[in-house]
């Protein structure tokens, strides 16, 4: 029989041979470190560093300190998958790396960096540019919206209308008409409230509006209105009635507009010159190709000559006269206010 002290060293010779056989399997493994920063170079702290083997399905997770920085070993060696999360959770940026055998492998994120790099990409990118112009016009027209709502909830009506029709540019799509029935219903209020003597140029106003929605009915009740409220400027409303009028190539609706504003106001060569036009616009070619004209269309040019021989549309009265008289086969076209 074996002695006590044999015993005894025979226990110890089989634990430091156990010893010797787990000592390579600690040195044979490896690790990952790293700091994560964001702009401005700051510690991302308790974020979650995402460990994916990509040889096999594996995955491990690791947060790091309030100095931004993580440590993980024990990791086989092979090639892994290193991604930091966002906070809401999700992707946020990866990195693919192999680890080897000692020291922890370094993969450190910084998220300035990739920040400034994605928007430099962005930026170059035409249609990101697109977006970021749509998304500052959308900006600008919510604030010029919201502006005017508040002053319409003040009952300051005629700026709150003001302050629609800046809005009206910046608007796109389904969005114009919203803006549109907004400046309506705005100046249809200060219309109503309105107690001083420049209740016409509301009215003036409401009635432009109401042309550019496509609404003559409407318009022409807001421009005898203002011509009601001020008789001597009478002409001028009547002017611009049948100036949107021909615009929107409703000529009988122009030319009764801009007859009562010569017969108002016979001096008015704008409106002669409109009357033509509205009139012209009512001719009709016969078989021969010429162009008959109803009866007034001649002299509304000859007027508006007389009146302004040297006038913005001097050149086009003139070319009307001619064909008219037979003069040149200029076609008619519809000419822009």
């Amino acid at each position: 029989m074996a002695s006590l002290w044999t015993r005894r060293l025979m226990v110890v010779g089989v634990v430091f041979a156990m010893f010797l056989t787990c000592a390579p399997a600690f040195g044979q493994t490896g690790g990952l470190t790293g700091k994560c920063t964001g702009e401005g170079g700051g510690p991302l702290a308790g974020y979650t560093i995402q460990i994916e083997r990509t040889e096999i399905k594996w995955t491990s997770h690791v947060k790091t300190n309030k100095k931004g920085e993580y440590t993980y070993i024990g990791l086989a060696p092979g090639e892994y998958k290193i991604t930091i999360l966002k906070p809401e959770g999700g992707n946020w940026y990866s990195v693919t790396k192999r680890v080897g055998i000692g020291d922890p492998t370094e993969v450190n994120f910084d998220m300035g960096q990739v920040i400034s790099e994605a928007k430099k990409e962005a930026a170059s990118n035409p249609e990101y540019q697109k977006q970021v112009a749509e998304q500052k016009q959308s900006a600008s027209l919510k604030a010029q919206f919201d502006q005017a709502r508040e002053l319409y909830g003040q009952k300051r009506y005629a700026e709150s209308a003001e302050a629609f029709e800046k809005a009206l540019p910046l608007a796109k799509d389904k969005n114009i008409p919203i803006v549109l029935s907004q400046i309506g219903d705005a100046w249809s209020k200060a219309a109503s409230v309105a107690t001083n003597p420049n209740e016409a140029a509301v009215h003036n106003n409401l009635g432009n509006l109401y042309a550019e929605m496509g609404k003559p009915e409407e318009a022409a009740a807001e421009f005898k209105k203002a011509a009601d409220l001020d008789p001597i400027h009478a002409s001028n409303y009547y002017y611009n009635l049948g100036a949107i009028m021909v615009n929107k190539g409703q000529m009988d609706a122009a030319a009764d507009a801009l007859k009562k504003a010569t017969d108002l106001d016979p001096s008015n060569a704008n409106a002669w010159y409109w009357y033509g036009m509205a009139l012209m616009g009512k001719a009709q070619i016969k078989p021969d190709g010429s162009m008959q004209a109803v009866p007034g269309t001649l002299e509304a040019f000859q007027t508006y000559l007389k009146l302004a021989p040297s006038g913005q549309w001097a050149t086009a009265s003139q070319q009307s006269i001619d064909t008219l008289q037979g003069k040149t086969n200029m076609e008619y076209k519809k000419t822009k206010r």
